[in-house]
């Protein structure tokens, strides 16, 4: 980043994506933040609720799904703050789309002050690829002890 001499920036400000709270489902009392990139298709939301059973969340009760249909940009942290997530499973998001500043690979969790990450590929990538739903699990594994 450098200032140019009129004082303006010299990177690219992106507007964030706003309100997505009020757009999730889920009642989220074990603090576990879902974000899906792509449509909550039968298909999806059937594979996303037999991924969260296995590992002991109930997708009414113990989480908060957001759907994202675009790769705009949004504020994880904002998010966290307001709702008081304690992990995140991010399916076809990248940690930059979510603004977080870390290197993390699929499917391997990472914590960051207190908080845990997962970044899969999307769910309809997964549903086009089974071979993806072993290493999704395995790190669900790790990042919730089941």
């Amino acid at each position: 980043m450098n200032a140019l001499p009129n004082g303006i920036l010299d990177f690219e400000v992106y507007p964030l994506k706003e309100n997505l709270l009020s757009e999730g489902q889920g009642n989220n009392r074990k603090g576990l933040f879902v974000g899906c990139y792509g449509a909550a298709s039968p298909e999806s939301l059937d594979l996303l609720g037999k991924m969260l059973q296995a590992a002991k969340f109930d997708i009414k009760e113990d989480v908060m799904v957001c759907w994202l249909e675009d790769k705009q940009p949004f504020s994880f942290a904002s998010l966290r703050n307001e709702a008081g997530f304690s992990s995140a499973l991010f399916f076809g998001i990248s940690p930059k789309q979510a603004g977080i500043n870390v290197n993390a690979q699929p499917y391997q969790p990472v914590t960051i002050a207190g908080v845990s990450y997962l970044f899969s590929a999307s769910l309809d990538e997964i549903i086009a690829n089974p071979a993806l739903k072993r290493p999704l699990w395995e790190g669900m594994k790790g990042m919730f002890g089941v």
